[in-house]
């Protein structure tokens, strides 16, 4: 065996090894990222049904983004 090819298959082995370990931390940054952004979609949404529930109550209102909304369903 030639013990140069073994200390380049070892470099190798370490270096994906640490690309790995930076990958899954990557991973686990934008997974915590998200999760934190869905619950602040989940907040804003929730303020959004309460304001248009209230402009409902109110005779003669319209709720001004409604248009909005149908163009950004389809």
């Amino acid at each position: 065996m030639d013990s140069g090819r073994i200390l380049v298959a070892l470099q190798e082995q370490e270096k994906w090894r640490e690309r790995r370990t930076r990958l899954e931390a990557r991973l686990r940054s934008v997974q915590a990222r998200r999760r934190f952004l869905q619950r602040e979609l989940e907040v804003v949404r929730r303020r959004v049904e309460r304001l248009e529930e209230t402009l409902a109550g109110t005779p003669g209102a319209r709720v001004p983004w409604e248009s909005s909304y149908a163009r950004m369903d389809r």
